[in-house]
């Protein structure tokens, strides 16, 4: 056989099995077992010596098992490699069937972390060395957290479970089947980039109501603005102009005023640097002075409030989508119109749609922006597009506050919002001009 004709039959030889490359993946590949070994053995170190299928040393030897396979496969041994793995796979299989067969607790989870070991071992050997870390890191962190799970799962709710399950559903089977494409007359809709606003509407949803949840009956007033505000910063207004009200007006009411305000500056910065990037450094600019003024009002109400802070004992509730999806309505609403002005008024209309469409909503102005076309608005125009619902929103709330309690007992909650919707008009003016 010509050296070119061996060259053919062992296109990866050279490369794949040189030492210097090889023997970190397969050190790589016998950590990953001692690792999950390790988790095994410790979890089942009360058991009787000799009773379990596989222990530490087992664990990485199905590593180098995998490793070596994945070597094996790389350089044409594949029957060789697949006849090591499955003679394994079928060893461990009949061990755990006949441990299971006499044992009181039935779990597959260590013949399935046995089977993970391998196939982690076989992806380090074949270079994805990042990948199989942090496979490994996953499989410990979820062996290891058993006993967290489970007292998770006996205190969830069914609402609980079907908001998880709802929003679960929303992310990993609608998301990926939606094309990332322009669609529509005047290409004004993206598919994915609208039902991402539902993924992240429903995210930070639960996520706001599992910190109230995991906080039980000592969810303060506070506690409630910071989490109620990662939804909707409109809705803790309305809810403490309530009970400000009914006479339960003081430190902590006009704190969560103010508190929610600044969460609401914050959230329109993070959701930009997520949905529209481009934007962040000027709409920083713009908004700085306001975070600052939010910042003060918010310090100096919480130190009148320390201390004083009445316990929430309302029963919360799981969220739902609707709002996510009135959301993401919205947004498409908003994005198709700023794309009709744009074409039919000039480019120089579109903020103004954006403005006009954000002042109940916030984040939407924030979508509708991150929805166009790259190069469709000026940068800075795009931040002043959404600097505008913030000043609209801002004093939309602040009239909600003085129609519901009177200007006189607004007074000291409003002035925090009159303030900062002040700073940013100001500073978004002199941006513009």
């Amino acid at each position: 056989m010509t050296e070119d004709a061996m060259g053919a039959a062992l296109p990866l030889v050279s490369h794949s099995t040189d030492v210097e490359t090889v023997l970190p993946r397969l050190a790589l590949a016998a950590a990953i077992g001692l690792l999950i070994g390790a988790e095994r053995g410790w979890r089942l170190r009360d058991e009787e010596q000799g009773s379990r299928v596989a222990g530490v040393r087992t664990f990485a030897m199905l590593g180098i098992l995998g490793g070596l396979a994945g070597l094996a496969s790389a350089i044409g041994l594949k029957a060789m490699a697949l006849l090591a793995v499955v003679g394994a796979i079928a060893m461990l299989l009949i061990g755990y069937y006949s441990q299971m067969r006499t044992a009181t607790n039935l779990s597959a989870t260590s013949a399935v972390a046995a089977m993970l070991t391998i196939l982690l071992g076989a992806l380090a050997a074949a270079g994805q060395m990042a990948l199989a870390a942090v496979g490994a890191g996953t499989v410990v962190a979820l062996l290891a957290s058993r006993e967290a799970l489970h007292l998770a799962l006996e205190r969830t709710t069914r609402a609980e479970m079907t908001a998880l399950l709802r929003l679960a559903l929303v992310v990993f089977l609608i998301l990926p089947l939606l094309p990332d494409a322009s669609v529509g007359p005047f290409g004004g809709v993206n598919p994915r980039r609208i039902w991402f606003v539902v993924v992240v509407t429903g995210g930070i949803s639960l996520a706001g109501y599992a910190v109230a949840r995991w906080q039980g009956g000592r969810k303060g007033t506070l506690l409630t603005a910071l989490v109620g505000s990662l939804v909707s910063s409109t809705a803790v207004t309305v809810e403490t102009a309530r009970r400000i009200r009914e006479g339960q007006g003081g430190p902590a009411q006009n704190c969560s005023v103010s508190l929610a305000s600044l969460v609401m500056l914050v959230r329109v910065v993070v959701l930009t640097a997520i949905v529209a990037p481009a934007v962040l450094g000027e709409l920083v600019l713009v908004l700085a002075p306001a975070l600052l003024v939010g910042l003060g009002f918010a310090a100096a109400h919480l130190r009148l409030a320390f201390g004083q802070l009445p316990a929430d004992q309302r029963e919360a509730r799981p969220p739902t989508l609707t709002l996510a999806f009135v959301f993401a309505a919205t947004v498409a609403v908003v994005t198709f119109g700023v794309r009709w002005a744009e074409q039919r008024l000039g480019p120089g209309s579109g903020a103004l749609v954006i403005a006009l469409g954000g002042a109940l909503d916030v984040d939407a102005a924030i979508a509708a922006v991150g929805a166009l076309p790259h190069g469709a608005m000026p940068v800075r125009l795009a931040a002043l597009a959404i600097a505008a619902p913030v000043v609209l929103n801002t004093l939309f709330k602040l009239a909600l506050l003085v129609g519901i309690v009177g200007p006189r007992r607004a007074v000291p909650a409003g002035a925090a919002l009159l303030a900062t919707g002040t700073a940013v008009a100001a500073t978004a003016t002199i941006v513009a001009l």
